[in-house]
C-alpha cells in the first residue's frame, strides 16, 4: 500500500497536480483502495478511530510525503478547509500563537490543549516530527462520557442536549452572527453527534448578544471536564513518525499535552480534514458552522473570508 501511494505521488507531482479543492478520488490504487476501506470500516465501528503505523515520511522530499498522505485522504473523504488561509493540508506546528486569545488557533502553538473537536466529520494526523519532549495525543469516546453523565448527573446531561452558545472566533462569514447555539449532545435520525469546545462555549460571552451561560449549564461542563479528566477514561498516544491517526470527530473528543522542541527541528504533524460519507445527520443548530446537516454531505470546515463551495452540502462519494 505505501509503496503504491508513493508510486502515485511521485507520479501526480510528474503531471503538476498540487493539493487543491479540485482534486478528485484517486483512481487504479487497488491496494490502497482495499486499505482506505478498511480504515473507513475502523472510523465507523465501536472504537471510531485508527492508528496507521510506518507511513512513509521523507524528511528530504516533504512534497511526496505530503502528497501520498493526501491521496490517501482522498480516498477516504473530501477535504474541506481548515483556516482562513484556506489550508487544505494544515501543518500543526508551533508558531507561537497565544492560545488565551479569541482569534488564536490552538494547532499553532505549544500549550496543552484541554478535550475538543474540530469542525469536520474525520481528522487525520501523520506525524512528520515529534516533539523534543511532551505533545502527547489524547482520546476520550464521547459516547462513553455521555453514558457516564447519564449515570452520575441525568440531571446535568439534559443541559448539554441544548443549545449551548459557542463564539465563532472572527470565522464566520460576512454578514452571519459572531456565535452559533449547539447542544453538546445530540440523537438525529438515531445518529449521535458530539461537539464540545469548552473555551469556544466560555469565549462566547465576549459577545452581547448571546444568552448568558447559567449556573446549571456551567455545572453540566464541569461534570463533563470532571469525568474526560478521570484516570483510565482517555487513551494516551505518543504518536513518532510516520503514524497516522484518524479520528471519527463527532465519537470522539481530542486533547493533547503541552510540548517543547528542539531548535530547527519542532514538531510538526500533517493534518486532514475530511468530510466523511458515513458522518452523522445533525440537528439544524450545526447549519451555521457545517453548512449542512444531512448525513453523508460534503460539509463543514473553515473557509477564507467570502469563500463556500458551490458544492458544500451535496452527499461525498461512497467508498463503493
Amino acid at each position: 500500500m505505501a509503496g503504491e501511494l508513493i508510486a502515485a505521488a511521485r507520479s501526480s507531482i510528474s503531471a503538476g497536480q498540487r493539493i487543491d479543492i479540485t482534486a478528485r478520488r484517486p483512481t487504479g490504487l487497488v491496494g490502497a483502495e482495499v486499505f482506505a476501506a478498511q480504515l473507513h470500516a475502523r472510523l465507523t465501528d465501536d472504537l471510531s478511530f485508527a492508528v496507521v503505523t510506518g507511513f512513509p515520511v521523507d524528511g528530504s522530499n516533504p512534497r511526496e510525503t505530503e502528497m501520498a498522505y493526501w491521496l490517501l485522504g482522498l480516498l477516504l473523504g473530501r477535504p474541506v478547509s481548515q483556516s482562513r488561509k484556506g489550508d487544505l493540508l494544515g501543518r500543526v506546528e508551533d508558531r507561537g500563537a497565544d492560545v488565551s486569545s479569541a482569534v488564536q488557533r490552538g494547532y499553532e502553538s505549544s500549550a496543552e490543549l484541554p478535550f475538543h473537536v474540530d469542525r469536520t466529520d474525520v481528522i487525520g494526523l501523520l506525524c512528520f516530527r515529534p516533539a523534543k519532549s511532551g505533545g502527547l495525543s489524547k482520546l476520550a469516546s464521547s459516547k462513553v462520557i455521555h453514558d457516564l453523565l447519564l449515570e452520575e448527573h441525568p440531571e446535568l446531561l439534559a443541559e448539554l442536549y441544548e443549545p449551548i452558545p459557542n463564539d465563532r472566533r472572527g470565522e464566520e462569514q460576512p454578514g452571519e452572527p459572531p456565535w452559533s447555539g449547539i447542544p453538546v449532545f445530540s440523537r438525529t435520525g438515531g445518529h449521535f453527534a458530539a461537539r464540545y469546545v469548552r473555551r469556544f462555549i466560555t469565549g462566547s460571552q465576549r459577545h452581547e448578544t448571546p444568552p448568558r451561560l447559567t449556573a446549571r449549564q456551567l455545572a453540566a461542563m464541569d461534570a463533563l471536564d470532571d469525568i474526560l479528566n478521570r484516570p483510565g477514561v482517555a487513551l494516551d498516544m505518543e504518536l513518532r513518525t510516520g503514524d497516522i491517526q484518524l479520528i471519527n470527530n463527532f465519537h470522539i473528543l481530542h486533547a493533547r499535552t503541552a510540548f517543547t522542541d528542539s531548535v530547527g527541528k519542532g514538531r510538526l504533524l500533517l493534518r486532514l480534514w475530511l468530510a466523511f460519507v458515513s458522518s452523522p445527520a445533525l440537528p439544524d443548530h450545526f447549519a451555521p458552522l457545517y453548512g449542512a446537516t444531512a448525513a453523508g454531505s460534503y460539509r463543514g470546515g473553515v473557509w477564507p473570508t467570502g469563500v463556500v463551495p458551490n458544492d458544500l452540502g451535496r452527499c461525498v462519494v461512497d467508498l463503493g
